[in-house]
């Protein structure tokens, strides 16, 4: 996927993407978005992947 992405935003815009590991409890999934919500803005997220946990 990320090769995918970054062919997409060459001529696309994207919010951003997280990827999230299957292996990680929906417990740690909503601590990580959460601390992501709370510590970042939407503006830094453009064009942005990233994969959970951090």
């Amino acid at each position: 996927m990320p090769s995918e992405f970054a062919q997409f935003i060459t001529k696309n815009q994207s919010s951003g993407v997280i990827i999230v590991s299957r292996k990680l409890s929906i417990e740690v999934v909503i601590e990580e978005l959460l601390l992501i919500w709370a510590a970042s803005s939407a503006e830094e997220w453009v064009d942005r992947i990233a994969k959970l946990p951090l």
